[in-house]
């Protein structure tokens, strides 16, 4: 019987994914980073949630795809990371040179990204937001996963054409008056921002984080993922409109990349790294009150301020250098580091290698679900 996973073990495997990502984001060719995976990341992230939590697991994984007991978890693992990268290299290929027919590099964030935030928010909307994103069941974890990547592409696709418009002076693509889209109501920057602050709002009233879905579910299966979805949509909004300019006039890229990118990541680290430590033992809306107190409030000031200046700026001197110039900044660094490294890499060790070599993760725990005693 597996022992088991506790908080020094929690914190144990953090440290060493974060070790990794550093080291990922350090010694990797600083062009290649910023050029080309970072605009892949967003589908490499789509892959992390469509495959493990959507999906099961599916093809290799538990719960719903073909490992069993006695089966290297290692090699599963192996085998699941190079299905994703597949899938993920296909859909950029898609998104390049297909349709929208984005270049990935094309200035400090690269306009492939400017479609990627779209895939991004569209997957955690439909696996967060309280929908039944597994109508199929269980058994038929190919169709769900299926079913997820063609309606979050969709969204996204629709996003793109209707959302965000690339017809802007600050737009270092040229795409102005591109064939496919419908300019936009947001200019790129904007967009991106907004977005942003939107999937803060997803992830904190999301399933299985922070208040995972309080109050909002208590409304019934077909009001929940109705008052999620507008109220992180207005949330967003708002403070992306109005509390963030209020509170730094002068910001250009700290408020949704130091902050909301440092919340979206500690909402997920929260439950997926730590398991709702120490607050597990209680039930909503108390544990979510002390989570959000502690991986969106403390540990968030604490990471904004070891990325400044202790983590991030050997990062952010590789990468400008590789590119010729100050082309991203600290705020940046953080935002693409804890999303598009640290998390990725702790995602795809809890779904495509089990947590190996420590216990297989479960489900996590119900709003009002409380851990089984020792022993039971």
């Amino acid at each position: 019987m597996d022992k088991p996973f506790t908080f020094p073990k929690a914190l144990l495997r953090w440290v060493i994914m974060l070790v990794i990502s550093w080291l990922f984001m350090y010694f990797t060719p600083g062009a290649w980073f910023a050029n080309w995976y970072l605009p892949m990341s967003f589908f490499l992230l789509m892959g992390t949630v469509t495959f493990g939590i959507i999906g099961l697991g599916w093809p290799l994984a538990v719960p719903g795809g073909s490992w069993k007991p006695g089966t290297s978890r290692w090699l599963t693992g192996i085998g699941m990371t190079i299905i994703w990268i597949v899938v993920a290299l296909i859909l950029t290929a898609v998104e390049t040179w297909v349709w929208p027919a984005n270049p990935l590099a094309a200035g400090p964030i690269p306009v492939g990204a400017w479609f990627g935030i779209g895939v991004f928010m569209s997957t955690l909307w439909y696996a967060f937001s309280g929908i039944d994103s597994r109508p199929f069941g269980p058994q038929k974890s190919w169709a769900n996963w299926l079913l997820a990547s063609v309606i979050i592409l969709i969204m996204a696709g629709l996003m793109g054409s209707y959302a965000v418009n690339f017809n802007t002076p600050d737009n270092a693509a040229g795409l102005n008056d591109v064939a496919w889209n419908f300019q936009g109501k947001y200019f790129g920057g904007d967009w991106f921002a907004l977005a942003v602050w939107i999937i803060v709002f997803i992830q904190m009233f999301g399933t299985p984080m922070v208040f995972q879905g309080w109050p909002f579910y208590k409304a019934g299966k077909v009001l929940y993922p109705l008052l999620t979805t507008f109220f992180s949509v207005l949330l967003g909004w708002v403070f992306w409109k109005y509390v963030l300019p209020g509170l730094f006039p002068d910001s250009t890229t700290f408020t949704w990349a130091a902050i909301g990118a440092t919340l979206i990541g500690w909402s997920l680290m929260s439950s997926l790294a730590f398991e709702f430590y120490p607050f597990a033992k209680m039930k909503q809306p108390a544990r979510g009150v002390g989570l959000f107190v502690v991986y969106q409030v403390i540990v968030p000031a604490i990471w904004i301020v070891l990325m400044r200046w202790v983590l991030g700026p050997p990062i952010l001197d590789h990468i400008n250098e590789a590119l010729g110039g100050p082309a991203m900044d600290i705020n940046q660094i953080t935002a693409f580091f804890t999303l598009h490294v640290l998390a990725i890499f702790l995602l795809i060790h809890n779904f495509f290698f089990m947590r190996v070599p420590w216990s297989i993760p479960g489900p996590p725990l119900g709003p009002e679900e409380l851990p089984p005693e020792p022993g039971k």
